[in-house]
């Protein structure tokens, strides 16, 4: 078991959901959380909670997309703390609906915030961690990564990518110390929900009784979980998407005709847009 008193952890996409919930798990136990987000005044809040534990928490204002940003992130912890023990890569955006309907200034951004940014900056942050041979890189993905569904064409491939590129970094550094896991999440209560309604949410198809809801706390335990016991990958959502996922592997036809047959696709489609 890896003990997080005293680590610094850094989280992206700290301000709300996922990542503000997991600044609370990490700052539990006794870990030195630095917050990250585009929103300064959402960061100081969260931080203004985290004293709660007894601890402080480092504001670093960034966007993800900016090449200078992620620098003088690392260049702040580094100075500050003398080194980054764990690096939580949350930061994420969505869109939904039919993928001819998609606009390509937004595709291009979710990619950089859903792909680039995760694989740069952790680019960064890798050699403070190869030098001192210790260091968890956890990425935050989506069960879309493995189950992509209609009305994710765009978001979903965003999500298969960074679960690659965890697996593949995982066996990389592997003997250097440094340890790498792939979070994916199912539906959960964040920012990216907010347009729809749970039972519109089940009307759309987006939802069973074999599909959870999660509150954020879920998955941010998961990430806590993961980093304690080094876990390679943690897959959520539900039992349908163990199954799924299981299927998917075993047979994409098979899951092709359970889409086709058992799904309202368009539907499904629809709902997605409205989730936006």
């Amino acid at each position: 078991m890896y003990s997080l008193k005293d680590r610094v952890v850094v989280i992206t996409g700290a301000s709300s959901g996922i990542g503000r919930a997991a600044a609370h798990e990490f700052a539990k136990r006794g870990a030195q959380v630095v917050l990250v987000a585009r929103r300064r005044e959402m960061l100081v809040e969260v931080g203004r909670e985290i004293e709660g534990y007894g601890r402080s928490a480092l504001v670093v204002p960034a966007d993800m997309g900016r090449e200078e940003d992620l620098k003088n992130l690392c260049n702040v912890v580094i100075q500050t703390f003398g080194r980054i023990d764990v690096l939580v890569n949350n930061a994420g955006l969505s869109i939904g609906g039919a993928f001819t309907e998609q606009d390509d200034a937004i595709i291009r951004k979710m990619v950089e915030v859903n792909v680039y940014a995760p694989m740069r900056l952790t680019q960064i942050v890798l050699p403070h961690m190869l030098e001192r041979r210790d260091g968890h890189i956890v990425n935050v993905s989506s069960v879309a990564g493995v189950i992509p569904s209609p009305g994710q064409t765009a978001y979903a491939p965003t999500r298969a990518a960074v679960i690659s590129f965890s697996h593949a970094l995982r066996r990389e550094v592997a003997g250097h110390g440094i340890r790498v896991s792939a979070i994916l999440p199912g539906w959960t209560r964040t920012a990216m929900l907010e347009n729809m309604h749970e039972d519109e949410m089940r009307a759309a198809g987006l939802l069973n009784p074999f599909i959870n809801l999660d509150g954020p706390e879920v998955p941010a335990r998961a990430i806590v979980d993961a980093v304690i016991h080094n876990r390679y990958q943690v897959l959520m959502g539900g039992i349908q998407y163990w199954w799924g996922d299981k299927l998917q592997r075993l047979s994409p036809k098979i899951m092709d005709w359970f889409f086709r047959f058992w799904m309202d696709t368009e539907k499904m489609v629809q709902g997605m847009k409205e989730l936006g």
